[in-house]
């Protein structure tokens, strides 16, 4: 069997037919398709239409032609398939393409290669042609009843060739039978003509208008162009071939340039009709051919341009003026962004241009600042020996130039001070710091500290009141200064025989209470367009008294702190009439970024007063103590040391540097530092000092020539201990000497009560409560070793036994073995009340090997035995309660 020499053939298992394709070779033709067999070589080949794209397998084969083109025709149910071999291409001709029924029967050849396939429908004359680009194309003649032909289905395999070229065509009714050459063919073709036109399925009337205009003015016929609009984009065209012959089978093909490629082949009776939508704005050509029923086409086809206008938006005008617009966009874009880049730039000079003056106004303040900071050190050194003499002093005569000499001095020092408060209002940016107060008396206060100096020179001075105490929130420091800035320029332009007067009073301004404070004169008074400068910075009102002219920063510096209260300043005056300030100042003054709440600190006088008679600062008992002055002034440090020599042992040194090599040789008991200094200042010494075990115990003053609050808290960061501005009343500097030596000596004993065995019961607060708190914890976690000594203290603490020694002495006024027999004889004290052990066993639990030593040293702690410490604490205990 041909199935069991070849198992490729195992699908092919129903063969309906076979063919004859070439000596001792044939086609088998069957249910699952068809295969080549030579029997000769009995060789199988399936033949590679069934990689292609037309192969449907399972389909039926009826028949097989090989033509005299090599092309060979597969008659199937489905169609016929032409095979290709020399290009390998498949061909599909099926209803489609024309074919009367997709069931093909029989398939034959007449002698002009003209091939002829019955169907179940009816017969088809099948044309090949050869095409330029290659392959081929087929041209499909359908002949049915009409024709001649029988009804009904032809039958398979029942075709036959004669010798004389006739066509035999079994049937369902007998056979059929032609000799295709024979046959008489039409050889004119039917020319086209164009008859209709519809625009969504309307039909288009020659002369009506349809939406508006009118779109066929002549018949179709003679129609070559139309217009249409837009929205009219869905169109039918109909179409006619005049096959008066034979209008059944007339055939059209068609195509619409710039729609589709292709041409569209229709069979159809005499009209045809070709439909396209969607057709976008644009210019298109319609062409269409007919053909008679021989497939016979014309030579010319029916043509008709179609125009489809854009809308109004999509014109070319509209597109030139988009065009325009976007042009237009980009240069005003450009105009713009060059323009921006310009203001940038010019926002960039006047940037650096503000810059390098506001850099060479403040190289200028800075200037002046340093300046002023250098000459509060002379000042220190005229005030503080001058308020020492006029205090020594018995001539009056004497004694009162230089009291003038004094008064003078501290002039200059106030503009000092002006100038720096100015500074800081213009560089730094105020805050304030209130406290509550009664501005009542402090107004009053500050007036009368000017009763002298109107006296002198022949002015009346008078303040006046309608309220009799205002407690509220305020800056003392700055409404001091401002109240003093007032009444300084009063009695400054007006002249002898003038009057001064001060008026507090309260004020509602936009429903706000305030307290307004008033200071009138009869001075020379000023012009309107001064009035409205008089606070700009730098201003002078032009003034006659050329000797009584000022620096123009006052007022400034008035205004500024009456502002940074949230309060006005109003001037009214007339030239020869005198002048009238008024500031207002909110009695609820809140609290914000700008306003620090002063809970009754105490500030260091950054002034001094005229001294009237000498104070006996009290005497440090006991031995001398060390001090330590660092100053890189050497006048000042010299007056310095001269001064405390009375009192103490003084050591110097001329910068933080050497100050800090003199700590560490000398052991002072405090440190003098000035702020400002070569090498390392005294804010950096100050750290160092604190920061440093061995060092931290000994109190520090910083004496400095800044009085800014930012100084203040900058030095109290680092450790200071006391902060002095200068120049300084000396009685004032030696005091606060006395007190921090004596502070030390009474903590000392404060550290040596408050010595617990539990470290917890010690607050922390310092470098050196710290230290003794964990000295503490290591002599209790040895407190059972009798062998704990000072070597194992000093290691345990990081220490050397020598700084062991001098930090336990200076802290707590003991030596280390001292302190750890302390420790030792407190825990002793808490087990006899607290436990019942006896006392030989607290005395080894506390790290004593001998009862004698215990007894002794603990009688000297608490004078009593440690049981008579014990009867008495249980006496206490046991006593009733009150």
């Amino acid at each position: 069997m041909l199935h069991e020499r070849h198992p490729e053939l195992k699908n092919f298992k129903l063969i309906h037919s076979l063919c004859p394709i070439g000596k001792d070779c044939f086609a088998a033709m069957g249910d699952n398709g068809l295969f080549y067999y030579d029997a000769g070589k009995d060789e199988v080949q399936i033949p590679d239409i069934c990689k292609d794209k037309y192969y449907k397998p399972g389909i039926k084969y009826f028949g097989l032609l090989t033509d005299v083109r090599g092309l060979q025709w597969f008659a199937t149910e489905d169609g016929i398939r032409i095979w290709d071999k020399k290009s390998g291409r498949l061909y599909l001709l099926t209803t489609a393409e024309g074919l009367p029924n997709n069931a093909v029967s029989s398939i034959l050849e007449d002698r002009d290669g003209v091939v002829w396939a019955s169907t179940l429908n009816g017969i088809c004359k099948i044309i090949p042609r050869e095409e330029e680009k290659g392959g081929y194309c087929f041209s499909l003649v359908a002949f049915g009843v009409a024709d001649g032909l029988q009804s009904g289905m032809f039958y398979d395999h029942a075709a036959l060739k004669a010798k004389n070229g006739t066509l035999y065509f079994g049937g369902a009714h007998g056979f059929n039978y032609f000799n295709p050459g024979h046959m008489v063919y039409e050889e004119a073709a039917s020319q086209p003509i164009l008859t209709g036109l519809s625009i969504f399925n309307t039909p288009v009337r020659v002369g009506k208008e349809y939406e508006g205009h009118v779109i066929l003015s002549a018949p179709m016929n003679r129609t070559d162009k139309i217009e249409l609009r837009y929205d009219e984009n869905f169109i039918s065209i109909e179409f006619s071939g005049l096959n008066y012959a034979n209008p059944d089978h007339t055939y059209y093909k068609y195509r619409l340039k710039n729609y589709e490629e292709g041409w569209v082949e229709s069979h159809a009776t005499a009209q045809g009709r070709a439909v396209y939508t969607g057709l976008r704005p644009g210019e298109y050509e319609f062409e269409v051919y007919a053909a008679n029923g021989d497939k016979v086409w014309s030579k010319e086809p029916a043509r008709l341009s179609i125009v489809v206008h854009p809308p109004f938006w999509a014109t070319y005008y509209a597109m030139a003026v988009y065009v325009l617009m976007v042009v237009g966009m980009v240069y005003w874009i450009s105009r713009m962004y060059v323009h921006r880049e310009k203001e940038k730039m010019m926002e960039e000079r006047r940037a650096n241009a503000r810059r390098q003056q506001e850099h060479l106004e403040e190289m200028k303040l800075r200037f002046f600042t340093n300046i002023s900071h250098e000459f509060r050190t002379p000042l220190t050194l005229i005030l503080t020996p001058l308020g020492s003499l006029i205090k020594q002093q018995s001539d009056v005569d004497l004694k009162q130039r230089l009291v003038v000499i004094y008064r003078n001095a501290e002039k200059l020092l106030q503009l000092v001070n002006q100038l720096l408060d100015f500074r800081k209002l213009e560089m730094q940016g105020e805050r304030l710091s209130v406290s509550m107060g009664d501005i009542v008396v402090f107004v009053r206060d500050a007036v009368e500290a000017f009763c002298e100096l109107v006296k002198e020179k022949g002015v009346t001075l008078a303040f006046e009141s309608k309220i009799g105490h205002l407690y509220m929130n305020y800056d003392h420091d700055k409404v001091y200064k401002v109240v003093n800035n007032l009444l300084s320029n009063a009695v400054k332009f007006t002249p002898s025989g003038g009057r001064i007067a001060v008026r507090v009073e309260n004020s509602v301004r936009n429903g706000r209470e305030y307290v307004a404070v008033s200071v009138r004169d009869t001075g020379c008074g000023m012009e309107e367009k001064d009035k409205e400068r008089i606070f700009t910075r730098f201003y002078q009102v032009e003034s006659s008294h050329k000797s009584q002219s000022g620096s123009g920063i006052g007022l400034h510096l008035v205004k500024g702190y009456v502002d940074l209260h949230g309060g006005e300043i109003t001037v009214d005056s007339r030239p020869g009439e005198g002048s009238v300030f008024t500031f207002f100042l909110p009695t609820d003054l809140q609290h914000d970024e700008k306003v620090t709440i002063a809970h009754g600190e105490d500030k260091e006088t950054v002034g001094v007063s005229v001294p009237s008679a000498a104070e006996d600062g009290s005497e440090p008992s006991g031995e001398r103590k060390k001090l330590l002055i660092v100053e890189d002034n050497a006048d000042f440090r010299a007056y310095l040391v001269h001064e405390f020599s009375s009192d103490f042992d003084v050591v110097e040194a001329g910068d933080g540097a050497e100050g800090e090599e003199m700590v560490r040789e000398e052991w002072p008991d405090l440190v003098i530092s000035d702020l400002m200094m070569p090498k390392r200042d005294g804010i950096a010494f100050c750290q160092r000092m604190k920061n440093d075990i061995h060092t931290s115990h000994i109190p520090f003053i910083l004496l400095t020539a800044k009085m800014s609050d930012d100084a203040r808290i900058e030095s109290y960061k680092a450790g200071a201990d006391s902060y002095i501005s200068k120049p300084f009343n000396f009685e004032m500097l030696q005091v606060r000497v006395q007190k921090l030596i004596e502070q030390r000596e009474t903590r000392k004993e404060t550290f040596k009560k408050n010595i617990e065995i539990t470290p917890s019961e010690i607050t922390t607060t310092s470098l050196d409560e710290e230290f003794v708190k964990k000295a503490v914890a290591f002599v209790e976690k040895n407190m059972d070793d009798s062998e704990y000594s000072l070597e194992d203290l000093s290691s345990d603490l990081g220490l050397s036994k020598t700084h062991l020694n001098r930090k336990l002495t200076v802290i707590l006024n003991m030596k280390p073995l001292q302190f750890i027999r302390s420790i030792r004889l407190k825990r002793a004290a808490q087990l006899l009340v607290g436990s019942q052990y006896n006392v030989v066993e607290i005395a080894d639990k506390v790290g004593f090997n001998t009862i004698k030593y215990f007894n002794r040293y603990f009688k000297e702690e608490f004078g009593m035995t440690p049981t008579q410490y014990r009867e008495a604490n249980k006496k206490v205990n046991k006593s009733p309660k009150t």
